[in-house]
């Protein structure tokens, strides 16, 4: 049965105590039946036909738009803190301060080697100009038979030396420029922005906190703005779809608290869970949803064929026979009982009470075809005109009763029954024990 355990239970205790409460005898006090076997009361419903919403209800976790961890880039004490928890930041706005005077010394050091590679490269330059300028005076007195041609070859090899000597300036001048660059870069991580605007939370940065690389300081997120992360198995990824609509449930009672839709499904299938993400974007939120809470919700991805559709508590797994069905009260029974001519009212006269006569019930196995919202929709050899059980089939089975008193309940019974909680259960079975 598709029912919880726990509220399976409560609805057969309720059964049985309403049973052995309600049973009446004949004029001498005995139960009616066969032998002093008592014929059970039950509650039965007319079933009706028509589509059934595919509904897949599963469990994800609430995550605030461009929810991102904040962490330090370098390590270091915090000497300010500028946010709090709950606190509102927009991008670019200062959350917190790291001490930098050792990095303010080593970027001033950085700095004055600069200045010295940039020194040492232009007296390299300096000393190439000199030699070309020699260069070009020697190979003019060469042509004149004036000067050695051995002289202008030494002048040569001593240019290439200087070349030589301006590429060291310059690659030194580079690694000095670079190493400048990297202490600026660490004292700029010294002051630590909000890289988006949204709201500040998770705090772990207090005056005096020595953080690293590896220190979460603040979550931070637009909360306005939710999305729900929800894993999907593989059959269910090639069911559900973006675009599809869902309905997040109050934990409490189970109704309905937000709107959301799907709006994209990673395709990519964790290989050892076989799982994939689903993310929704919520339309309207509740006040009381946070991110990083673990939210119930109904996924709605179609509608079924149109079958017949029976309350979930009607579906009973007999015992006896071991499959799954439900207790199908006798049509003309019903009729002769209650003198229904065409169908049962909407405002049903006999609920109070139950038939005077036993109705003969029939077990019929069924398969079930959808579920969802406490109706399941089922293929079944009976017709629309039919009443199924919706409480009681346990004392059915358990006699082995072909017959039973039916108490006829509609729909929105039948639904409010199966939304009450342990309470209310126990309250509607033993009476308010308090007055």
């Amino acid at each position: 049965m598709k029912l919880s355990q726990i509220t399976t239970g409560l609805l057969l205790t309720a059964a049985t105590l309403f049973i052995f409460a309600s049973c009446t005898g004949d004029e001498n006090g005995e139960a009616p039946g066969r032998g002093n076997q008592p014929i059970p009361i039950v509650e039965a419903i007319q079933v009706e036909t028509g589509s059934l919403p595919l509904v897949q209800r599963l469990t994800g976790e609430m995550r605030a738009r461009n929810q991102i961890e904040i962490y330090p880039e370098i390590t270091a004490r915090i000497t300010e803190v500028h946010a709090s928890d709950g606190d509102r930041v927009e991008e670019g706005e200062i959350l917190v301060r790291l001490r930098g005077d050792e990095i303010r010394e080593q970027l001033h050091q950085s700095q004055f080697d600069q200045e010295i590679a940039r020194a040492q490269l232009r007296q390299a330059e300096a000393s190439l100009r000199r030699l070309q300028a020699q260069y070009e005076r020697t190979r003019q007195l060469t042509e004149m038979n004036l000067e050695a041609q051995l002289q202008l070859e030494m002048i040569q090899a001593d240019i290439d030396e200087a070349e030589a000597s301006v590429e060291l300036a310059e690659a030194q001048l580079s690694r000095a420029a670079s190493q400048v660059e990297e202490q600026q870069t660490r004292l700029d991580n010294t002051v630590i922005r909000a890289p988006i605007s949204g709201v500040v939370g998770n705090r772990n940065a207090e005056v005096g906190q020595r953080t690293d690389p590896s220190s979460q300081l603040f979550r931070l997120g637009d909360i306005e703005n939710m999305r729900v992360f929800v894993p999907l198995t593989e059959s269910l990824s090639r069911q559900i779809e973006p675009g599809h609509r869902a309905e997040l449930l109050n934990p409490g009672g189970g109704e309905s608290i937000a709107e959301a839709t799907v709006a994209r499904i990673s395709p990519f299938l964790d290989p050892i869970t076989h799982t994939t993400l689903a993310e929704l974007e919520i339309e309207s939120s509740d006040e009381n949803l946070r991110p990083g809470m673990f939210v119930t919700l109904d996924i709605f991805f179609g509608q079924t064929d149109i079958s017949t559709i029976i309350p979930k508590t009607s579906i009973y797994d007999h015992p006896i026979e071991g499959v799954t069905g439900v207790y199908i009260a006798s049509a003309s029974a019903m009729e002769m009982e209650f003198g229904f001519e065409e169908e049962v009212p909407e405002e049903i006269p006999n609920r109070d009470r139950a038939s005077s006569n036993p109705v003969d019930v029939t077990f019929v196995p069924v398969e079930v075809i959808a579920e969802g919202r406490g109706m399941a929709a089922v293929s079944a050899s009976f017709d629309s005109e039919s009443w199924v059980v919706t409480v009681g089939q346990n004392q059915l089975a358990e006699w082995e009763s072909e017959q039973a008193h039916i108490r006829i309940v509609d729909w929105d019974h039948v639904m409010e029954l199966q939304n009450l909680q342990s309470r209310d259960m126990e309250e509607l079975i033993f009476g308010n024990r308090s007055q």
